[in-house]
């Protein structure tokens, strides 16, 4: 049996760079553009109001068309290049604010206000028109790049990659949306940092003793036995730990001490789902979407899904401590955006960013990396293969 700690049995393998520009333009991002990205929250998009949005580097404005439906268009008016996204929206349709040309949901110019009454060139003839490169009616103008649109759970979607029957995967569902029993909330982070570190860290236990001491878990010189399943395009982490414990709110989750079981588990190519359960009646979920503006600079979608196991009415007891399980997930989110900032400031300080080393706690990131990776250069062929291994790590 070969001694997994004997290094002259093993391969040299050298671990290929996490290409954070490649992978947040969508020139170069390869497969990672078919799926489906959140925009905003529903709450966000209202009637009268456009909204700007950057996806992939590419600037979108998006509004709600005549029969409330989000729409998302290429945030750049035809006429002269100005910002959609600062006009306004009436009876479904958007206005340039720079001279007034109108948009329907569909990217089609529908009124071009200095044409007046009879939208149409008067003056000059069909010849004359053409010469001067200038075209007679507003159907003439063509129309803004559309990217298909989807609402959800709360969640408006978009797809960048042309047409969503193309679409790799469904959007992805929050969990226990609508569930009578559980309590849902969303939280909107700007964090300074891309897709995949942010996937990683919002997987990797050994982080949460430094960076949320306190807050989220202690040090406590403890072995951890997990189980690390790679398959149909996820990450799926089971730790082997029943009396582990999270503090902070972890208490109030879990007043009678019952053992914890808890996942970690990643779906392509920006999810993550983070779940720590007690018994059958208490239990908190953790979902993350990612939606890349560019290399380090990303949105990110969190639900937060909770079950409280007491006895009083749950959903009166759920809204009661609603803001204090707001201001504590705040908290801790707070402190991942502060050291996704100091990673961002190590991979800009100088060449060699995104050229990561690891141990054995580090395998789940590994799998990530290599199905992004699979992604960024096509997504072509099967792509990582399904396996299943046993890990330890101390925290």
């Amino acid at each position: 049996m070969r001694n997994p700690h004997d290094s002259q049995n093993l391969a040299l393998v050298t671990t290929p760079a996490v290409e954070l520009e490649a992978e947040a333009d969508l020139t170069r991002c390869g497969a990672l553009k078919d799926f489906w990205y959140v925009a905003c929250l529903s709450t966000e998009l209202i009637a009268k109001k456009p909204l700007a949005r950057t996806l992939f580097g590419t600037q979108l404005v998006l509004f709600r068309d005549e029969h409330g439906r989000p729409a998302a268009l290429r945030d750049r008016c035809l006429h002269r290049n100005a910002r959609l996204s600062a006009g306004d929206v009436f009876h479904g349709r958007i206005g340039c604010p720079y001279h007034g040309w109108v948009y329907d949901a569909s990217g089609a110019v529908v009124e071009v206000p200095s044409l007046g009454p009879q939208q149409c060139g008067e003056a000059l003839d069909a010849q004359g028109h053409a010469r001067a490169g200038l075209k007679v009616r507003p159907c003439d103008l063509g129309k803004l790049r559309r990217f298909d649109t989807l609402e959800q759970d709360g969640l408006v979607y978009v797809f960048m990659g042309g047409d969503s029957s193309r679409a790799r995967r469904p959007a992805f569902r929050v969990p226990y949306w609508g569930h009578p029993e559980w309590t849902v909330y969303f939280m909107v982070t700007r964090f300074p940092n891309g897709v995949t570190n942010l996937a990683e860290n919002f997987m990797d236990v050994p982080h949460t003793v430094f960076v949320h001491e306190g807050w989220f878990r202690e040090v406590a010189r403890k072995r951890v036995p997990a189980t690390v399943k790679r398959f149909d395009g996820s990450v799926l982490v089971t730790y082997g730990q029943e009396q582990d414990t999270v503090t902070g709110l972890g208490r109030l989750f879990n007043p009678g001490g019952l053992p914890m079981v808890h996942t970690d588990h990643y779906f392509i190519p920006n999810v993550t789902r983070v779940d720590y359960m007690w018994g059958d009646r208490s239990g908190f979920a953790i979902n993350s979407q990612i939606t890349p503006i560019g290399p380090t600079d990303s949105l990110v979608y969190t639900a937060i899904s909770y079950r409280l196991p007491y006895d009083l009415p749950r959903a009166l007891v759920a809204r009661a401590l609603r803001p204090l399980v707001k201001w504590y997930t705040t908290q801790v989110i707070r402190q991942d955006v502060d050291i996704m900032k100091v990673q961002r400031e190590g991979l800009l300080n100088g060449s060699g960013g995104g050229v990561f080393s690891g141990t054995e706690a580090d395998l789940l990131h590994a799998d990530i990396e290599a199905y992004r990776r699979w992604l960024l250069e096509g997504g072509l062929g099967p792509g990582p293969g399904d396996e299943e291994r046993d890990i330890v790590f101390w925290i």
